[in-house]
């Protein structure tokens, strides 16, 4: 293990752990030449990685799964079992390494990149997005800080609820992530489940990955959970995720049933899928008939569409601040009135459940 020591209070301290001699001088050579960062150590294996995390307590950690032994997942867990410090995963997730990356995503890695493989992934394309990735990690590491002193201060504000619509009935849930995400959908739609309801869900996830999200999520809620094609019918008890890509999904009424369309675009709100793409259209097509819900995730994607479900009748809910993993699109939704209520992460489902019981109308689809 190699590094220096850095005293400036401004600089956010990395740690890098990786087996390869190779990636670990690429990776210090990247961060230590991007403003704000500066690399204090390097670790080559689980072992050499947990002793670093002791010593020199950096404020984020890059991830290698691929570890002798395969321990990448192992120090991961026992990372954040100590200390909620923002783990970004830099790996290679080909074939199987997909699952491994779901598998840090729900233990609350914070984020995950590629390594550059000189086709699809280039040197270029990994020095930007490890810069950019590091930055979110940095400023997730304050929204951490800040959300335990708020909690500490206060119970967080609630937005005071409309009155349901009359009438109505809960046709879809609309859910949409990014930073943090993974282990929080799968909290929301595990507390869903028992409600039959048809789900749709935008997190931020590059292609590759949503299938295998899908699949575990399956496995974690018991719901029929699929990567979402164009034209697939929604049903109750049923959820689908937009694929990763450049293809946006929406969900249309199409002579009473629900039905997803992917159409390729621009990204909106600077990510593709977009949380707002598809907002906005369960806006048009379901109004009162449908839940909006904004989890944790870095930048505003999801405010504007989901102010455009509540100006259309649909019950909307974020997810508390002290409870994101980075309270960035909640923050945005609610600094804009698209919140109808503000709710811990574990009481989501329960909210919902109990909105649904003050209906008049219970039908489903």
């Amino acid at each position: 293990m190699t590094g220096t020591s850095f005293t400036a209070s401004a600089t956010v301290k990395v740690l890098v752990v990786d087996d390869s001699v190779l990636m670990q001088k690429l990776m210090t050579q990247i961060i230590d030449s991007a403003p704000g960062f500066k690399v204090i150590g390097v670790a080559g294996s689980a072992e050499e990685g947990w002793d670093a995390i002791q010593a020199l307590r950096p404020d984020v950690v890059t991830l290698d799964l691929e570890l002798p032994g395969r321990h990448g997942l192992k120090l991961l867990a026992r990372v954040l079992k100590q200390d909620p410090l923002p783990v970004l995963i830099v790996s290679a997730f080909g074939g199987p390494g997909a699952d491994n990356t779901i598998q840090a995503l729900e233990l609350g890695a914070i984020d995950f990149i590629e390594k550059p493989d000189g086709t699809t992934h280039t040197l270029e394309g990994f020095m930007s997005h490890l810069v950019a990735a590091l930055q979110r990690a940095a400023a997730s590491r304050k929204m951490i800080a800040a959300a335990k002193q708020m909690a500490q201060l206060a119970q967080p504000r609630m937005v005071p609820p409309r009155e349901p619509a009359r009438g109505a009935k809960a046709a879809l849930i609309a859910i949409g992530a990014s930073t943090g995400g993974v282990p929080a959908v799968q909290t929301v739609m595990r507390d869903l489940a028992p409600l039959q309801l048809p789900i749709s869900v935008v997190q931020h996830m590059p292609p590759g990955y949503t299938q295998r999200f899908a699949e575990r999520l399956a496995t974690a809620t018991g719901l029929d959970v699929r990567e979402a094609t164009d034209g697939m019918r929604l049903k109750p008890g049923m959820a689908v995720i937009a694929p990763g890509g450049p293809r946006h999904l929406e969900i249309e009424d199409r002579r009473g049933e629900l039905t997803c369309v992917l159409k390729e675009g621009p990204t909106v709100s600077g990510h593709s899928p977009s949380v707002d793409v598809m907002f906005h259209s369960v806006a048009r097509s379901l109004g009162p008939q449908a839940f909006g819900i904004l989890l944790t995730g870095m930048g505003r994607d999801g405010a504007d569409g989901l102010l455009a479900m509540r100006k259309a009748g649909a019950e909307t809910l974020i997810q508390s601040g002290e409870t994101c993993v980075v309270n960035g699109m909640p923050k945005a939704a609610f600094e804009i009135g698209a919140a109808e209520r503000v709710v811990p992460l574990d009481q989501i489902g329960a909210a919902i459940g109990q909105l649904l019981s003050e209906r008049p109308s219970q039908r489903t689809a």
